[in-house]
């Protein structure tokens, strides 16, 4: 069976294709974009020099500055995030976080999440190897583990990315559609579109940081693509459906 959203707040307002408003709309998506663009230039450049030195360190090892350092603490931790559909249905997730804190050898110390097979090894106390790139952090080695970090470039691209898809998702907005029917479906929508780019975008840079990962582990992020991709289009079809 199919199910339809029923809108909320005031009724659907078409506006003209040549109405000033849509106009205004697709000028703001395209300076977001351009914008967007811009500044994520410099980091993506970054990211790929980063990348040269992730390639080296894969190949041989050795390509990376090293740092003896020791793992200061260790904790896990739960979030909750609640979302709600357009019928005022709201579903709840909990995520276990797995948290390490290293101790560098000037005293500095840093807590990042960490994959779980890694924490369980990741001791209080145990010496850690530190990896680092123009200063940072960017890798743990403990026996038997390590965990990787996205570089500061990379994160600062990603949510250049983000920007950038928010933007492309008001310049389509007033290029195709141009209708107004509430405030609740406007950040419904948009919470729908930039989900969709979740994944996308998270993959993607650290692919320009270390590469896409062979075997499995490619198929494992394929699969998972595909679910967000599933889950965040059919949120975003569905409320569009009808119009």
């Amino acid at each position: 069976m199919k199910v339809r959203w029923r809108r909320r707040g005031l009724p659907r307002v078409s506006l003209p294709g040549r109405s000033p408003v849509r106009w205004l709309v697709t000028a703001c998506g395209l300076g977001v974009l351009v914008v967007a663009l811009i500044g994520g230039a410099e980091p993506y450049r970054q990211t790929r020099e980063f990348r040269a030195v992730a390639a080296c360190e894969q190949g041989g090892g050795g390509c990376f500055e090293t740092e003896r350092g020791s793992i200061a603490d260790r904790r896990t931790y739960t979030t909750t995030s609640t979302q709600t559909d357009a019928n005022g249905h709201s579903t709840t997730t909990t995520t276990t976080h797995f948290e390490v804190t290293w101790q560098r050898a000037d005293g500095s110390r840093r807590a990042r999440d960490v994959p779980s097979d890694f924490y369980s090894k990741a001791r209080e106390g145990d010496a850690a190897e530190l990896r680092l790139w123009r200063g940072e952090v960017v890798g743990v080695q403990v026996t038997g583990a390590e965990a990787w970090f996205l570089p500061t470039s990379g994160s600062t691209l990603r949510w250049w990315l983000h920007l950038g898809f928010l933007g492309l998702g008001v310049l389509l907005w007033g290029l195709f559609l141009g209708w107004w029917d509430g405030l609740f479906m406007l950040a419904f929508r948009t919470f729908a579109w930039m989900f969709l780019s979740f994944v996308p975008v998270s993959a993607t840079t650290h692919a320009l940081a270390y590469g896409w990962p062979g075997g499995w582990g490619l198929v494992g992020e394929l699969a998972m693509a595909g679910v967000f991709t599933a889950i965040a289009g059919g949120m975003l079809y569905t409320s569009l459906d009808g119009w």
